[in-house]
């Protein structure tokens, strides 16, 4: 009889343990059923985003520059446009020849002055001049105001029979005038 009793007592304690395992697997497949999939918003900290952006500045009907970009995202609370892989070109004052044009990684455009800042990360930006030259520097800021491009980063400059190297430049397109503002070094080539 008392072996009767212990395998009551097994098999009660077999069953009450054998439930309360049942019980916590399915309280557990309950609790990891699979959430369902969020995507991320594309433009997360931004207001506006587009493939193929292209701005252009006129005076009078005549282009004065068109900045063209892969890609392009603006805040709706501040006046910039970010830009990547960047291609630039300034016209004359006819708007008919172009005058310069330029390659940058990455910028900024301000749509309310027309200023904008390009800059590369790794190769240099080249600008290329109509009359020969091309000026490499790894950063540009345009002034529209004031139509010049300037830099305080390292430039070079080379050109038919001449390279010009130093830190900091102001080209002036009103007056068709460029600056090398220090440490400058001359060298004639043939």
């Amino acid at each position: 009889m008392f072996r009767s009793w212990i395998r009551w007592i097994l098999r009660g304690t077999t069953l009450c343990l054998a439930g309360f395992l049942g019980y916590v697997l399915l309280q557990q497949m309950q609790s990891n059923r699979p959430l369902p999939v969020m995507t991320e918003p594309v433009f997360e900290t931004i207001d506006a985003g587009m493939e193929g952006f292209v701005y252009r500045q006129s005076d009078e009907g005549r282009v004065q520059w068109e900045v063209e970009a892969q890609r392009a995202e603006s805040h709706e609370s501040e006046q910039h446009v970010l830009l990547k892989q960047v291609q630039v070109r300034l016209f004359d004052r006819q708007g008919q020849e172009q005058e310069m044009q330029l390659e940058a990684e990455a910028g900024t455009i301000n749509t309310a002055n027309g200023d904008f800042d390009l800059r590369n990360q790794e190769d240099l930006i080249a600008i290329e001049l109509a009359n020969g030259y091309t000026v490499l520097t790894p950063h540009v800021h345009w002034v529209d105001a004031e139509q010049t491009i300037s830099t305080d980063k390292p430039v070079t400059i080379h050109g038919p029979g001449v390279i010009i190297t130093g830190i900091g430049l102001v080209a002036e397109l009103k007056t068709e005038t460029l600056g090398v503002l220090d440490d400058v070094h001359v060298q004639i080539t043939s």
